[in-house]
């Protein structure tokens, strides 16, 4: 019981970034989560260490319940927090240009990553659920997750539609041309916003989404004036813009462009950080999350054929920006899963294992040179 307790209290971590969020504008220190995600985040690799779990936990009903509800407690947590920031900006956190800046950024991570839970949400089975996890998206400034991301899990490997990146093609591109597909499928005329008398597909509940992103934006623009009004658009931008660098992390150079089985096998890379898998509650297990998209958070574990990530997601965020950069470190991990699917490296503790994946490369390559 107590073991299960304790590994059950890791998903607390998803409560840290709205508290973050809120501990620094209440200290006057707005860029407060925003620098804990790129300076303390990836350390805590080191901290917890590497995910080992390998046969299913059989949660007690109890804790099991606590778990199942943890999303929704989440969406009332964050729901608070936007009510104290609204309220903030009110009395004037964001008096100065440097506050609005920082304001904007620690509050664009914190819905970043606020899709986590809504993305849980969003799969369950219960209709009441899942629009609850669209009304988190459409308060994180997406309204569109619901829609789009069920949709992507109906097309496996499809790079012609931007669901997954193709091999040659940069984060910048990729997500230039997701976006475009998903506000085309969602916003414009014929879209399923405007598909009125019409049931929304599991219902994710897009309309109400928007509306309550709308209603965000509008209290942070009369809280704040013009500075409230451009800190929740930059949200929207930031948080549209960083779904689709995350589903390029998740997906390059797994699609049907260059693996014929794509199509079937819904390949993903995955990483094997316990806090990270925490705080995105396994999002960051994703290949057996495409593969049982359904099931509970809490009882995802790793695909044992996956692709696996030589680092984590915050510092895959920075590198993938530099397309030459990514390929340079990204190409020898892929092609060590290709040759040994099941015998991926770990980094265990430490923040990258790149060095891994560039030495077997290396050792290869003179390998053939001396054969030739």
């Amino acid at each position: 019981m107590l073991l299960q307790l304790r590994m059950a209290a890791g998903y607390l971590a998803v409560f840290v970034m709205p508290g973050l969020f809120a501990l620094g504008l209440w200290l006057e220190r707005p860029s407060l989560a925003f620098g804990a995600v790129f300076l303390i985040f990836p350390l805590a690799r080191g901290v917890f260490g590497a995910y080992r779990q390998r046969t299913p936990i059989m949660w007690r009903e109890g804790i099991a319940t606590c778990l199942d509800r943890l999303p929704l407690a989440y969406g009332f947590v964050l729901l608070c927090v936007v009510g104290f920031s609204v309220w903030m900006i009110g009395a004037g956190a964001a008096e100065s240009p440097a506050k609005a800046v920082g304001i904007g950024l620690s509050l664009w991570l914190t819905m970043l990553f606020a899709t986590c839970p809504a993305h849980e949400l969003i799969h369950r089975r219960d209709s009441r659920q899942a629009c609850a996890g669209s009304l988190i998206a459409g308060l994180a400034g997406y309204p569109f997750l619901g829609c789009e991301h069920l949709a992507h899990h109906a097309r496996f490997g499809d790079t012609a539609r931007a669901e997954w990146p193709r091999l040659d093609e940069s984060v910048w591109r990729f997500a230039a041309r997701r976006i475009r597909r998903i506000m085309g499928e969602t916003v414009a005329p014929g879209g399923v916003l405007w598909k009125r008398g019409q049931r929304q597909p599991d219902n994710t509940g897009v309309r109400g989404a928007a509306t309550v992103t709308l209603v965000t934006w509008a209290a942070f623009s009369w809280a704040g004036g013009l500075p409230g009004f451009l800190i929740y658009l930059g949200v929207i931008v930031g948080v549209t813009f960083g779904i689709q660098l995350i589903t390029y992390l998740q997906h390059w150079g797994l699609g049907d462009d260059s693996l014929p089985e794509a199509e079937n096998r819904q390949f993903a890379w995955e990483d094997d950080c316990q806090f990270q898998a925490w705080v995105t509650l396994h999002l960051s297990f994703h290949q057996s999350h495409h593969q049982s998209p359904r099931l509970a958070y809490y009882r995802v574990g790793m695909a044992e054929d996956s692709p696996r990530q030589p680092a984590g997601y915050v510092m895959l965020m920075l590198i993938c920006m530099i397309p030459a950069l990514w390929r340079r470190l990204m190409l020898p991990a892929r092609d060590r899963w290709m040759r040994q699917p099941e015998q991926a490296p770990s980094s265990g503790r430490r923040l990258t294992c790149f060095s891994q994946y560039s030495a077997r490369v290396v050792g290869r390559e003179q390998s053939n040179d001396e054969v030739s």
